[in-house]
C-alpha cells in the first residue's frame, strides 16, 4: 500500500508543477483540454502504466480509469482499449530503435509529459501536431530532437507508433 502511495504522491507533485506552468503561460485561458489531448490525463496515464509495469496491475489501471471517469465519463471503454494497446506495443528506447526512426525520416520524439520523467511515453513524429505545438507554447519540455544525440543517450521512457503513423 505504501508503494502505491508513493506513485500517487509523485503524480500529484507532477500535476501541481504542470498546473503552475500552465497558469503562468500567456495562453492559459485559451486552453481547452479534451480526451486524449489533456496534459493532466497524460501524467495519470504515464504513472498508471508505470504502476502496471511494476506489478501493480489493478491499482495502475484503476488510477487511469478514475481520472477518465471523472473528466471524460463516456470514454472509459476507449481508455481500457488504450491501456491494453500500450501494454502490448510499448517498446524500450534503444539505439537500434532510434536508428530505425532516423531511417524512416522521423524528426522528433514527442513525449506525453513534461520531462524529465522516467515514465514518459514517446511517439515519433515527422511534424509537430497540435498537442506538441501547445506543449511548446506552454513551455513544456516534451520534444526530443532526433538529430541531437546527447538527449537520446539514456533517454528514459517508452516509445510506440501512433495509429496511422507507421
Amino acid at each position: 500500500m505504501e508503494q502505491t502511495f508513493d506513485y500517487k504522491h509523485e503524480l500529484l507533485n507532477r500535476q501541481m508543477a504542470l498546473r503552475a506552468k500552465i497558469e503562468e503561460s500567456p495562453i492559459a485561458g485559451e486552453i481547452k483540454m479534451s480526451y486524449g489531448l489533456d496534459f493532466y490525463q497524460e501524467e495519470v496515464r504515464s504513472m498508471g502504466l508505470a504502476m502496471i509495469r511494476d506489478g501493480w496491475d489493478m491499482e495502475g489501471e484503476q488510477l487511469i480509469l478514475e481520472y477518465v471517469h471523472e473528466h471524460y465519463p463516456t470514454r472509459s471503454r476507449d481508455e481500457l482499449i488504450w491501456i491494453n494497446k500500450m501494454m502490448h506495443y510499448l517498446e524500450v528506447i534503444t539505439d537500434t530503435f532510434i536508428d530505425n526512426l532516423h531511417a524512416e525520416g522521423y524528426r522528433w520524439l514527442q513525449g506525453n509529459v513534461d520531462m524529465p520523467n522516467e515514465h514518459a511515453i514517446f511517439y515519433p513524429v515527422h511534424d509537430l501536431d497540435a498537442f506538441g505545438k501547445l506543449a511548446q507554447e506552454l513551455g513544456l519540455n516534451t520534444l526530443v530532437d532526433l538529430k541531437i544525440p546527447n538527449p537520446l543517450e539514456q533517454l528514459p521512457g517508452w516509445i510506440y507508433y501512433r495509429s496511422g503513423s507507421k
